[in-house]
């Protein structure tokens, strides 16, 4: 069996300059593709992986002549023959996932969830929203609209997981789509970013001024319209908030950061009380940082610039905190939700949340090779870097944990305080007060609950796909 030497990694995502070898390294193995990714791979997996200490025996049977997707999935931690970590991967091309977290990419601009036709093996994609100057917002498209065929073939419990990869997420040049009421329209993807903060407006309900947010993904760019969409939640003197996240399936720690410190109360963000606590590996463990907090004030590296973030000047003081979510909200939604909860009455509407309870790194075999480059190793890197360019690794690297310890979310999420349906095909905007999901909290809010809306005339059918990016909280 071909084995191959394992370089020690640094934990900031930098190297060592150490380096420690197997007992049976081979004098010359094979040095292909699979020999450079496996490198990487088990490298990368040795030290990171939050359930390493559960897998050194499968860890260390890693050859350089397997599939190197294939051993990484082998991998992810199972209980009892369920498995755990749904989220590790080792990508041939990490675009896709890294545009899906960043905001930024090749994009249609539409959000949608899927559902079964009743009495038919149909699937049908019912659109949620749109985003502004979006390829699909100019096509005329609008929450509540139902699309039935991509390219003229009709989605089915077949064939759609293909489809959706292939049309939807591959970004080819254009796309046609077949509507529920008969019509089609036809895009072309185009490059954008498609911004998180989708509806921010401030409601009255019953004399009391109360925030609504849709928030649909922690990128790093969000940081900073959320600022100023809080200063003016601020200047209205909200005393409650929606916070809808529905539709968020993650992003990054940091904006979690940045959206807690302004939602949490004044004094908890003044102090920087701990907003979330993350457990590691017994390798990462014991030289990590295990806190994040709230912080008054911030500095972050956006895409337009270095910039300086003041929480406490646009902290409205909060009383009380209303959480739209469904089993599409996951990741660092539920790590704002666990890491707010000591400190605040949070109130969750709609169904069970996903359970992503824990965060990880993308880590791309250049970065990984170009900083192994500066030790002195026995790799051709001209070689590594061919091979190897586009590869990337979503490892699952720690678990969050509010200030007490406890992680809300483990092990299959968080159930909601009020049951509510999320119904898209309502005819409703985002933000309406009669809107399937908000109209339940505004009136649990004034304390005469709405009647609960109905499913629609389309059966929903929680289907198992996750568009590329899903569930992910990075560090």
């Amino acid at each position: 069996m071909r084995r191959f030497f394992l370089l020690s990694i640094s934990l900031l995502l930098l190297f060592s300059c150490k380096k420690q070898e197997s007992p049976d390294t081979p004098a010359t193995p094979v040095r292909d593709q699979k020999y450079y990714t496996n490198l990487f791979a088990y490298n990368v997996m040795n030290p990171y992986y939050l359930w390493r200490d559960q897998m050194v025996p499968e860890l260390e049977d890693w050859t350089t002549d397997i599939d190197p997707v294939a051993k990484v999935a082998s991998l992810r931690y199972k209980e009892g023959g369920t498995l755990v970590d749904r989220w590790t991967e080792l990508m041939e091309d990490y675009t896709p996932f890294q545009s899906s977290v960043s905001g930024n990419g090749k994009s249609f601009g539409l959000d949608f969830v899927l559902a079964r036709v009743q009495d038919s093996q149909d699937v049908v994609m019912e659109i949620t929203l749109t985003y502004a100057h979006s390829p699909a917002r100019k096509a005329g498209l609008k929450r509540g609209d139902v699309v039935r065929s991509v390219d003229g073939v009709t989605l089915n419990m077949s064939n759609y997981a293909e489809i959706l990869n292939n049309k939807i997420y591959d970004f080819p040049e254009t796309i046609q789509l077949g509507m529920w009421n008969g019509s089609t329209v036809t895009m072309t993807a185009e490059q954008m970013y498609s911004n998180p903060v989708h509806v921010a407006q401030t409601l009255d309900v019953k004399g009391k001024k109360v925030g609504y947010l849709h928030f649909t993904g922690f990128t790093l760019d969000a940081a900073k319209d959320l600022v100023e969409v809080f200063r003016q939640f601020k200047a209205d003197g909200i005393r409650e908030l929606v916070l809808d996240l529905r539709y968020n399936t993650g992003g990054y720690v940091t904006t979690g950061q940045v959206l807690a410190s302004l939602i949490a109360p004044p004094d908890v963000v003044q102090r920087k009380e701990i907003f979330n606590k993350d457990v590691f590996n017994s390798i990462l463990g014991p030289q990590m940082n295990e806190e994040t907090r709230f912080a008054p004030t911030m500095e972050l590296t956006l895409s337009s610039g270095k910039t300086m973030l003041n929480m406490l000047n646009a902290n409205p003081g909060i009383e009380r905190l209303w959480v739209l979510v469904t089993g599409h909200s996951a990741s660092a939604s539920e790590s704002l939700i666990c890491g707010l909860k000591p400190y605040m009455d949070v109130r969750l509407v709609g169904s069970q949340t996903y359970g992503k309870f824990c965060g990880g790194y993308l880590i791309t075999a250049e970065k990984w090779y170009k900083e192994l480059q500066k030790q002195k190793t026995d790799i051709d890197f001209d070689e590594a870097f061919r091979y190897t360019k586009t590869w990337g690794l979503y490892v699952i690297a720690s678990r969050y944990a509010d200030c007490n310890g406890v992680t809300l979310s483990m092990p299959d999420g968080i159930p909601a305080d009020y049951e509510a349906y999320d119904n898209p095909v309502d005819g409703l905007p985002l933000g309406d007060p009669s809107e399937s999901m908000l109209s339940v909290a505004l009136g649990r809010m004034g304390g005469s609950p709405l009647a609960k809306p109905t499913k629609g005339a389309i059966e929903r059918l929680e289907v198992p796909f996750e568009k590329p990016g899903s569930g992910a909280l990075l560090h």
